[in-house]
């Protein structure tokens, strides 16, 4: 008893030591939580940063504005590209539209500026803007100016114009792509393709008026009147064109001289009548230019190609008379499973991925190590091949071809190739090589069959062509819904959770809160 004694006193004079120690920690804990805080804060503020968590990417910018806002083009400007942002904040997808604007201020470093306006909240600021481009707020719109002054009036009072080629408007319904419903009688949004937009103005803002390129239109099955065809080849190249601030320019060979001097680029889209020798001499001409650049395409039912094919092979590509087939077939199967071949570095998102091809499809020969190409300082490189499971019949008009290992061509063959004539290791004479790309395939060119993957590769080999590299790249996820692909026994596993799964689940829990409340 007497010892018991001894310890509680003791015990009782610690505890208000103890008490106060605790007291102090709790302060020293409370302060550091109150640091810590205003530290993340902090930091989070000035070192912004987001991560797209979902498959397919598709809330973050793509690799083609990525490489347009860190370009030399852009960051090497004294002043900022004004970007306004006139939309009403009730207007759908507003969000949306608002978090990529700030994504390209951010990856600019400054060389953005984007100012957001409601004209019906700020009808004064929405009178200004107004008066400066000589516009009305109608409608949601996006102005981009490039201009050195963006202060100033496009049109004075003289009534001159100055700077109004650095000038973009994009009229805000152009973003969001509807889609018919079932019954034909409403519209819902399926694909926003605002980045699309906005990257192709900001390119055309940035180099103000648009560079030719020229169409030889009087060998092929087009002119300029099937532009507006939304089924033709031709619609599909000049809807590429146009996002890198380029025009085509249909012309006829037959009595020309020579490539006009302006030319930026050369097309030649699935030819139906052979070049005379003339006409291939000026293409020829054009070739040995400095900084010249071609694009072609092979019709593989084209008859007469023996001139226009005699000047592919001069530059070591061999169009072989043979049509890509799917091995083990009784009958003729033209969707071919191609993938995109590593070496041109404007291709580099694309290197080892798959495509779908559909059409005719020939196959193309070169020979890399061919010491006369190296001598012209000639540089191949494949763009497009197929996989083992193909190969090139020769006897194509069989009725059911099958493969031959000493007549065909076994695969893996070769669709597209790439040629580059120059010094390509002087990084100072790299605008003066001439490049060329050739396709064995035209209807890749089909709207109704051209992929969205196919789209941005022919773009950013239209960018290589043009020496605007950093125009290159993937294209942005477009679609606002999310689809899921379910087999049949993923469907049916899906239909059995909703109809039985969920609720015995539902019942499970209530079972449990009824049973714990009873207790």
């Amino acid at each position: 008893m007497s010892e018991t004694s001894d310890i509680t006193p003791t015990q009782s004079e610690k505890s208000p030591t103890l008490r106060k120690k605790r007291d102090f920690l709790v302060w020293i804990n409370l302060i550091l939580l109150i640091f810590i805080v205003v530290a993340v804060n902090f930091i989070s503020y000035h070192e912004y940063y987001r991560r797209d968590l979902t498959e397919d990417q598709r809330y973050i910018i793509s690799s083609q504005s990525l490489n347009l806002l860190k370009s030399t083009r852009l960051q090497e400007r004294q002043s900022p590209v004004k970007i306004i942002f006139a939309f009403q904040r009730t207007t759908q997808n507003y969000t949306r539209m608002r978090a990529l604007l700030e994504d390209y201020v951010y990856h600019s470093n400054g060389k953005i500026q984007v100012e957001c306006i409601d004209p019906l909240r700020q009808p004064n600021r929405a009178r200004e803007i107004a008066l400066i481009y000589g516009i009305e707020f109608k409608k949601n719109q996006v102005i981009i100016d490039a201009r050195q002054d963006t202060t100033r009036a496009l049109k004075s009072f003289e009534g001159k114009q100055e700077g109004v080629s650095h000038v973009r408007f994009i009229a805000g319904d152009a973003f969001v792509v509807y889609e018919k419903s079932q019954d034909g009688k409403s519209q819902k949004a399926v694909a926003l393709q605002m980045e699309d937009l906005m990257t192709a103005g900001l390119i055309g803002a940035l180099e103000g008026t648009s560079r030719p390129v020229y169409v030889i239109a009087d060998k092929s099955n087009f002119n300029a009147d099937r532009s507006r065809d939304d089924n033709s080849v031709y619609h599909t190249l000049d809807h590429i064109c146009r996002s890198l601030n380029i025009q085509l320019i249909p012309i006829r060979i037959n009595g020309l001289d020579k490539i006009p001097d302006d030319a930026m680029g050369l097309m030649i889209v699935a030819p139906q009548y052979d070049l005379t020798q003339k006409e291939q001499e000026i293409i020829s001409n054009y070739w040995n230019r400095p900084n010249s650049s071609i694009l072609t395409f092979i019709d593989p039912n084209a008859q007469d190609t023996k001139f226009f094919y005699r000047f592919l092979r001069e530059q070591g590509i061999r169009p072989q008379d043979d049509r890509i087939l799917l091995k083990n077939r009784k009958q003729a199967y033209y969707q071919i499973n191609a993938l995109f071949v590593p070496g041109l570095d404007c291709t580099h998102d694309f290197w080892n991925s798959s495509t779908g091809l559909e059409g005719e499809s020939i196959s193309l020969q070169a020979d890399p190590n061919d010491p006369q190409l190296g001598n012209r300082r000639i540089s191949i490189f494949p763009l497009l091949a197929t996989t083992d499971e193909f190969y090139g019949e020769t006897k194509y008009n069989k009725l059911n071809p099958q493969f031959d290992t000493e007549e065909d061509n076994a695969g893996p063959l070769t669709i597209a190739i790439a040629v580059q004539r120059g010094n390509t290791g002087d990084v100072n004479l790299s605008k003066t090589t001439s490049r060329m790309a050739v396709f064995g395939n035209v209807d890749i060119l089909r709207p109704k069959q051209i992929k969205q993957e196919q789209r941005d590769f022919l773009r950013s080999i239209i960018s290589w062509m043009t020496n605007r590299e950093e125009l290159s790249g993937m294209g942005a996820n477009k679609d606002l819904t999310v689809k899921l692909n379910l087999d049949r026994h993923a469907l049916s596993f899906l239909e059995m959770a909703a109809n039985l799964g969920f609720p015995l689940l539902a019942l499970l829990i209530a079972l449990i809160v009824w049973n714990t409340r009873r207790n």
